[in-house]
């Protein structure tokens, strides 16, 4: 590879589109080799230093939304993405996405790993994914420790997988490089329970009315596990879905005196009761009446 246009064509072939950058005038060179393996090809990068960016306007230009993990096993990366910069050294690796902006700086005569993947094949939610991008993973210590030997023989190994077992191999790396990225970020670590617990509780106010308001989606806003959410909740003899549904009830119950005009479905509708019955049913449990006549006996 002798010219930086060819280079480009090149990586745009294999990867996405990136405007590239070498460090110093001398003869370029660079070359790519890449192994499939089910929905996942795993590459091997080799070339001389330079940067490569990821803008907006290339994502726009090629719509390639894609997951992927770079693990260096020769010089040094420093990564840039979603306002945070981590730099890697020999075994190290990070997760980026290619539908947002990222860089690339790579140092000394340098060689790395890259692993894709379809973004709608990887079970990783938006918000885990503004998380854990550009944040180094260790291969001395955690899953990292076991995972950066696993990924670096997928590219070096020949042996040939069936197409089922390939499949699988490609998502039990996927789900493993998640699980690697979310524990390299930890970012709920040292807040007390009780803050946390605050915090979980002034969320839930903001969104009453997001239909979406769900444990689940809880879990996922604030990095926790399901249960870990659940636990949270249990110990203070509560549930996640019933402090949701009590807090809009809550929302209710204000807003049909304080919104006489508003009809009580629309109010319903708001804080996220969509079918009007069960919103009656449930809101005469709760206060002992029906939210017609709590409203009509606190306007006189």
């Amino acid at each position: 590879m002798r010219t930086v246009s060819a280079w480009k064509d090149t990586i745009c072939d294999h990867f996405v589109s990136l405007h590239i950058a070498p460090h110093s005038p001398r003869e370029f060179v660079g070359t790519v080799e890449t192994r499939r393996l089910g929905h996942m090809t795993a590459s091997s990068v080799v070339s001389t230093p330079q940067t490569f960016t990821r803008t907006p306007n290339l994502f726009s230009r090629d719509g390639r939304h894609l997951l992927q993990v770079g693990l260096i096993t020769q010089g040094h990366g420093v990564l840039v993405q979603d306002g945070r910069t981590c730099v890697l050294s020999a075994g190290d690796f990070a997760v980026y996405e290619t539908a947002r902006p990222f860089t690339w700086a790579m140092t000394g005569d340098w060689r790395l790993l890259v692993y894709t993947w379809p973004r709608d094949a990887v079970v990783l939610s938006e918000p885990e994914s503004q998380r854990v991008t550009a944040t180094t993973i260790s291969s001395q210590n955690g899953v990292g420790r076991f995972l950066s030997p696993a990924l670096r023989e997928l590219v070096h190994s020949s042996d040939p997988l069936s197409a089922t077992t390939a499949v699988r191999v490609a998502d039990q790396v996927a789900e493993l490089t998640v699980t690697a990225a979310l524990e390299a970020a930890r970012p709920e670590e040292g807040i007390p329970e009780d803050d946390k617990f605050k915090r979980i509780q002034v969320f839930i106010e903001d969104n009453l009315g997001d239909p979406s308001l769900t444990p689940q989606m809880i879990a996922q806003q604030f990095y926790l596990s399901p249960r870990t959410l659940h636990r949270l909740f249990a110990r203070r003899g509560l549930t996640a879905a019933g402090w949701v549904r009590t807090r809009r009830l809550a929302a209710c119950r204000r807003a049909l005196v304080g919104e006489p005009r508003v009809p009580i479905t629309d109010i319903a509708s708001r804080y996220g009761f969509s079918n009007p019955e069960v919103f009656s049913r449930t809101f005469a449990a709760t206060f002992g009446t029906s939210p017609s006549q709590y409203r009509r006996s606190h306007l006189g």
